[in-house]
């Protein structure tokens, strides 16, 4: 949960604080009463200090919910007893509450206030009360302000660093304050990226990694400030990325991009990528993941979707297709449950569908003419799912059944726990593809997209098969397998005689071999039979029925004959 969002313009030029505070109010299914806020590049002329207390210090105080007033000082004024201080910066402004993001914008008077770049937050707090506004995010030290989704794990050994090593004592008890201390510390020490890079790995400063799911956002203030995100090692939280040319934004949800900036390209982070922004010049490993898809004009007595909150338009849209059997849907924006509990006729929306969509789907065609966001298809048993964009994570979660066809790429962990039935991804996807996978086909064609699928392929598989256009390394596949551990090992064995040359250079070829040594794959991390080949006649004749309907739905020709693919099955599991 959490929502956050960030907006930097490329040029320099002006944002209004509307556009942050739209962000934050469209992912209002991710965050709670309980805190939310916004921080922005302010060139003060001098260093301020801002800070929460039982009592005004200024006729321009701010008096919050709960008695707490908000106040403003300049560096070296005496603070009263009791004053937590959330802010000192000189090119920072802050402004957090108990509340909701339209709360900000009633309590203080910043519709005027515009900047090259924001960032924002709206909590769901879950290691933290939500009870007082300084634990509400974006937490800022020094001249650095921080928005996190995610929980650390890494909360006690990043503490134990800044006090014993950097001199911090006081923290609010919030695992995100921790990152805004560290960034802080490390951009000082080591320029912005390394600072990143030392947050998500820890190479050079014990303590220093952040454990556990996070995706962040950041603002480093200077006469040119400094904008950036990442997401972890593991990808358990999203963040998006858009841009339209003039300005970069991140969010939480793609439909967050989307509703300030309808004609931004916008595309999912993958594991461990990050992007910096400084200057006017943009950098980082990401990649920008837009495929171009056919598109269907919209029809004219569609329903409207902008007129019902994101929760409101699945019910609409079931009794619509009870009564007609087709329903047409355009202006989607993030709106959730859409198709939920399908069992027949035709939906077609247009826009980003939004999280849970299509779960438990039962029969029946839903086509999606744009992109759809994380947990589509989820426990489907049956029917025809099409995107014809993107797809965020957990596609086809515990699918059982039916056919998903998503034409451009799938996030981290699509067909996890896959039970049944086929899903076709005409791009890539990130990592764990297939974890726990069950049962059922997962094809990757990598023909709209053409990058490497991502790490963990199939971890924990204990049936279906994955198909992968092209080969695959096999270190990519399972929990991390170390082919130069297995030639060590296996050549102590040849020197033992415990192996002929014959069988050692055959183990080579096919390492899941070594599961016939009495069960020693697994000291491998081998737990998988891969081939690298064309297809066989029995597979071109499971598949190509499938592939034909990709082409059909997609207006593309595909043809999977005297392509190779990297087969990947279970060992000892059950295939197909």
């Amino acid at each position: 949960m959490c929502g956050i969002f960030g907006v930097y313009s490329i040029e320099g030029g002006d944002i209004f604080s509307g556009t942050v505070i739209e962000g934050l109010l469209s992912m209002r299914e991710r965050g709670t009463q309980h805190g939310a806020g916004i921080a922005l590049f302010r060139d003060w002329g001098r260093e301020v200090v801002k800070f929460f207390a039982p009592s005004p210090s200024s006729p321009a105080s701010v008096k919050l919910p709960g008695g707490i007033y908000d106040n403003v000082a300049t560096s070296g004024d005496s603070l009263p007893e009791g004053a937590f201080v959330y802010m000192r910066s000189r090119w920072l402004d802050v402004y957090k509450i108990v509340g909701w993001p339209e709360d900000i914008a009633k309590l203080y008077d910043i519709k005027s206030l515009k900047s090259s770049v924001w960032i924002g937050h709206t909590r769901y707090p879950t290691n933290s009360p939500g009870w007082y506004p300084y634990q509400s995010h974006p937490f800022s030290v020094g001249d650095v302000a921080v928005v996190h989704n995610g929980d650390l794990s890494s909360y006690g050994s990043n503490v134990n660093l800044l006090r014993f090593v950097y001199g911090y004592g006081k923290f609010s008890g919030t695992d995100s304050e921790v990152i805004a201390h560290l960034l802080w510390e490390l951009y000082r020490e080591y320029g912005v990226e390394d600072a990143v890079l030392e947050l998500m790995y820890g190479r050079r400063v014990r303590w220093a990694r952040l454990d556990g799911p996070y995706a962040v956002a950041f603002i480093i203030g200077k006469s040119k400030p400094i904008f950036g995100a990442f997401v972890d090692l593991q990808h358990f939280r999203p963040l998006y990325v858009g841009f339209d040319g003039e300005v970069l934004y991140v969010a939480s949800e793609a439909m967050a991009i989307k509703r300030v900036a309808k004609d931004a390209e916008v595309w999912a982070m993958r594991s461990g990528e990050y992007i910096i922004a400084e200057g006017g010049e943009v950098w980082g490993n990401f990649r920008k993941r837009v495929v171009k898809y056919l598109a269907y004009p919209q029809p004219p007595d569609a329903i409207d979707a902008s007129r019902y909150e994101v929760t409101k338009l699945a019910e609409v849209v079931r009794e619509e297709l009870e009564r007609r059997g087709v329903v047409n849907v355009v202006n989607v924006a993030g709106h959730r449950y859409v198709g939920n509990g399908m069992y027949r006729g035709v939906i077609n929306v247009w826009g980003v569908v939004g999280n849970a969509s299509a779960n438990v789907m039962s029969g029946g065609v839903f086509n999606i003419y744009g992109d759809a966001q994380d947990d589509l298809g989820d426990a489907m048993n049956d029917g025809v799912l099409a995107v014809f964009g993107n797809v965020g994570d957990a596609v086809g979660q515990a699918k059982r059944g039916g056919e998903i066809y998503v034409y451009g790429n799938a996030g981290t962990r699509a067909a996890i726990q896959h039970r049944g039935g086929v899903m076709i991804i005409g791009g890539s996807a990130g990592d764990y593809l297939g974890e726990y996978m069950g049962g059922g086909v997962v094809v990757v064609l990598r023909k709209t997209w053409d990058e490497e699928v991502g790490w963990r392929i199939g971890s924990g598989m204990v049936g279906g098969t994955i198909f992968i256009r092209g080969e695959v390394p096999r270190e990519r596949i399972g929990y991390g397998f170390d082919p130069k551990r297995l030639r060590r090992y296996l050549e102590v064995m040849r020197r033992e005689r415990e192996l002929s040359w014959e069988q050692y250079e055959e183990i080579l070829r096919s390492p899941e071999l070594i599961a016939k040594l009495d069960g020693r794959a697994e000291l491998f991390s081998v737990t998988h039979r891969v081939e690298v080949r064309e297809l066989s006649e029995e597979e071109l004749r499971l598949l190509e029925p499938y592939i034909n309907r990709f082409n059909s739905i997609f207006n593309t020709d595909i043809d999977i004959r005297r392509e190779v693919f990297t087969i990947i099955k279970p060992l000892g599991g059950r295939a197909l």
